[in-house]
Order: structure tokens, then C-alpha cells, then sequence
């Protein structure tokens, strides 16, 4: 109905000019009668959002003031209805002048930014939440503006406390990106709670997409208790950590080293580090060596993790010790490989995985993310993973696979999760140069480079 005053090609916010005062009709009503009579003439009442329309009267605390809808023009309540008018003589109430002051705090975010923005149909005020950040991706018309949009998305939104925007794309090893602060206070220290489960980072250093968060919980809800997992680009630890929590035994890794101290960090903050192994690699060195590592461990039985904890019902009554969760398979029965740019490329670390093996494990199932702007999606990442593998292109319909749809990130450019059963002919294909062997010094590596935050033997 209202809209805040139009100032054009403000750049620096000026919170006074958007004041506004709108003169209305109004009806001193006693007091006591203020909730019936607002029953009676509901249709005739002023219904403004965030605007209470019924207000104190400055003259008697045995009054109140009524505010009556635009549509009445004056106090001899032209454009009311038959009922108001009926009232006000049964009731004998007197109809008043009023003022209604809207000023800065009555405007939402997006009304206050079309009233300056060049452009009056479109206001960015489309944010991402990571804990108290609102991370913005201003569009370059938007820049000049970027000042007075960072603190009006700060002043709209009660649980932000840092606006950024961000500077560059998502292009170097690490997954992070440049950015500025628009308002609030230069602290990127987040807190996200999801799945459950708490993570800690710094998100100028750290990859994360709160946008993610039904992906992250429809993959988890794949893995059993008792299942390994194998999460190659873990990053803080989204699928790793609640993994574990469901009683998974997980092997998380990231070439990040801050994305790699702030997993560990929240591997324990979730109390879970008795379930989850982290590393510090390259994903191609850490899928060859773990697969082999883990192999060798199985040899001498079923490894297993701590039973998930129970609250006691009672406390008179503790729970009775519950029995290790076993891990059965002899390979990872799930690996996870999040990172949409170039995740289907690292298949080819999975060609001869198995070709140094005495015996034969389990075929894990492979979930890895992509981009695609492909009008037939599933056929584009299907054989492209049959290139990275070196499997036959042709034959890319007998993969046992699924292509899920995950979300449009671009226009014409979409993320899907590939779910692909490692193929027997890839796991065990010859490898050129000398054969790989299942030795010391393999599993030596992989020690070297792990950092074990318990003495579970299993990690």
C-alpha cells in the first residue's frame, strides 16, 4: 500500500529520509470496547504490515485510537460502511485526525533498495547465510551501491552481523574466494549448525554452500551403520562428520590445510573422532594409498568403531554398554567426491585400483558431483566418467549408475551427483609402468600424511 520516499542514487545510507507521514481517520473508542468494535467493523480498519492500528490516545488513558482504512477520506467517514456508520451513532464515538509516521524501521530491505537503486523493479537483496555472515554476490551495476546495500541488509536482518560480498570466482586450489566486508564487523569466524551436527571455520579460508544442506543430508542418509566411507574432498567435514555421528566409520581428507584443521576441529567438537581418520593430500594420492591401507587392515578381521552413545533414560538406571558397530566390507562401501569442477576427472585414481589385490573386496559405490550445461545431462557426465576411467565411452549405458539432480547453479549450467558402482573392468585393469604392490611402503606414506585423533586402531 505505502512505500518508503524514492531517493535515487543515494550512496550513502540516510536513515531520517525515509520517513513518512500519512494522515488518517480515526475513532476515539473507549477503552474497554477497543476489542469489540474492531470485531464488528474489521473491514473498515486500517491493515498496514508491522503497523499497529490501534494506538494510545495522548488527550485520556480511557480512550484509545482506532485507525480507520485509507479509503475513509475524512471525519465525516465518506467511503465507510453501512456497519461503521451504524456504530459510531449507536456508540456515539467521534471520529478523529490522525498521523501515521513510517520511518526507516517500518521499510523492509527490499523497499528501502528500490527506492535508491536505479532500477525500481530489482533490489539484490539475495544472500547466502553462513552463521552470522550474509555473503552477497552483487552484480556489477550494484558495486557503487554496494556501501548503503551491505547496511541496509544489515540493519533488515536481526541474525547477521557481517555482510561480504564476493570479489572473484571460485578458481584456485583451495575452493575459497576474495572477499570484502560491506557492513558490520570483519570477523569471519562461522558457526553452522546442519545435520545435526556443529561446524566451526573460517570462511575466508574454507569452502562452504549452506544452499547444499539437503544434498549433504540426502547423500548421509545413504550410509548404513557399519558402512566406511571414503570422502576425498571432505573440506570442514559436511558429509564426514554426520556420517560418523550415524555410526559410519569414515576416512576424510582435503588438500586445504585450513579446511583440514577446521575438519579436525569439528570432528571433536561433535565427539566423533573415534569414527573419522583425517588426512591432508592430493585426492589422487589419498584414493590409490587409502584404498590399499584399508585393505591391509581388513586382513586381519572385521575392523570396528564405538557404539553410538545413548542417553539414559534415567538416572537411577544407566544404560547398559552397547557392543562396537562392526565394519565388514573389506574396501570403502561409499566414497564421496564434492568438488563440481573437476571431481569426475579424479575416476581415473580409481583405474587398477584393485589390481595389486590377492583378494577380491567389495566394488564401492562412487558419489561424485558435476557441473554439466549439457541438454542431455545424464549421457554428457555418464561418458565422461567413462573417459576418466577409461571404460569403453560406447558403452556408457552398463554402468550401474545414477545421475541426480542436485540444483541449477547457473544459467544453463547444473550440478548433478553421479552415483556410480566402480566397475570390476576399471577396479582391476593393468596398470603401465610396474605393477602397484600392496606393501610397507605404501602404507607408510599414507601415515606419514594422516594425523590420528584417537587410539582407535581402525582409523
Amino acid at each position: 500500500m505505502y512505500k518508503p520516499p524514492v531517493h535515487r542514487g543515494m550512496k550513502e545510507l540516510d536513515r531520517a529520509a525515509f520517513s513518512l507521514t500519512i494522515p488518517v481517520v480515526a475513532l476515539r473508542v473507549p477503552t474497554k470496547t477497543v476489542g469489540r468494535i474492531k470485531a464488528e467493523i474489521s473491514s473498515d480498519i486500517l491493515k498496514v504490515p508491522k503497523l499497529r492500528n490501534v494506538v494510545n490516545d495522548s488527550k485520556s488513558n480511557e480512550f484509545k485510537i482506532l485507525l480507520l482504512d485509507s479509503a475513509i477520506s475524512s471525519t465525516d467517514l465518506t467511503g465507510a460502511s453501512e456497519k461503521l456508520h451504524n456504530l459510531v451513532k449507536q456508540d456515539k464515538l467521534e471520529a478523529v485526525n490522525h498521523q501515521v509516521i513510517l520511518d526507516y524501521e517500518h521499510w523492509s530491505a527490499d523497499e528501502i533498495l528500490k527506492a535508491v537503486l536505479p532500477d525500481s523493479n530489482e533490489a539484490p537483496t539475495s544472500y547466502e547465510q553462513i552463521g552470522h555472515i550474509a555473503h552477497m554476490n552483487l552484480r556489477d551495476q550494484y558495486l557503487e551501491y554496494k556501501t548503503l546495500i551491505g547496511q541496509v541488509i544489515l540493519d533488515k536482518s536481526p541474525t547477521v552481523a557481517t555482510v561480504v560480498n564476493k570479489l572473484d570466482t571460485i578458481d584456485n586450489t583451495f575452493r575459497n574466494f576474495k572477499m570484502e566486508v560491506l557492513a558490520g564487523k570483519d570477523d569471519f569466524m562461522a558457526q553452522v549448525r546442519e545435520n545435526d551436527c556443529v561446524f566451526k571455520f573460517d570462511y575466508s579460508k574454507v569452502y562452504w554452500n549452506s544452499r547444499l544442506h539437503s544434498e549433504h543430508e540426502r547423500l548421509i542418509k545413504k550410509f548404513s551403520i557399519g558402512s566406511s566411507v571414503c570422502d576425498v574432498m571432505a573440506g570442514v567435514g559436511p558429509f564426514a562428520v554426520p556420517a560418523a555421528k550415524r555410526g559410519c566409520l569414515v576416512w576424510a581428507n582435503d588438500l586445504n590445510p585450513a579446511s583440514y584443521d577446521a575438519m579436525q576441529e569439528n570432528i571433536v567438537l561433535n565427539k566423533v573422532q573415534d569414527r573419522v581418520c583425517a588426512f591432508n593430500m592430493d585426492g589422487r594420492d589419498f584414493i590409490r594409498k587409502a584404498f590399499v591401507e584399508y585393505f591391509a587392515k581388513t586382513k586381519q578381521g572385521p575392523l570396528s568403531i564405538p557404539p553410538i552413545p545413548k542417553a539414559s533414560v534415567s538416572r537411577s538406571k544407566p544404560v547398559a554398554p552397547e557392543p562396537p558397530i562392526e565394519i565388514p566390507s573389506r574396501s570403502f562401501d561409499h566414497v564421496v567426491m564434492n568438488l563440481p569442477a573437476i571431481a569426475i576427472e579424479f575416476l581415473d585414481a580409481f583405474r587398477g585400483l584393485f589390481a595389486g589385490f590377492e583378494e577380491k573386496p567389495n566394488l564401492p559405490l562412487i558419489h561424485t558431483h558435476c557441473f554439466t550445461k549439457s541438454d542431455e545431462p545424464e549421457k554428457d557426465i555418464l561418458q565422461r566418467a567413462c573417459r576418466a576411467m577409461g571404460y569403453p565411452e560406447e558403452q556408457y549405458k552398463d554402468l550401474d549408475a545414477d545421475v541426480y539432480y542436485v540444483r541449477r547453479v547457473a544459467p544453463k549450467k547444473d550440478m548433478y551427483c553421479l552415483s556410480l558402482r566402480l566397475p570390476e573392468a576399471v577396479a582391476y585393469a593393468s596398470e603401465t609402468g610396474s605393477k602397484r604392490k600392496l606393501d610397507q611402503e605404501s602404507t607408510e606414506s599414507i601415515n606419514q600424511n594422516k594425523v590420528r585423533l584417537s587410539d582407535n586402531e581402525d582409523c
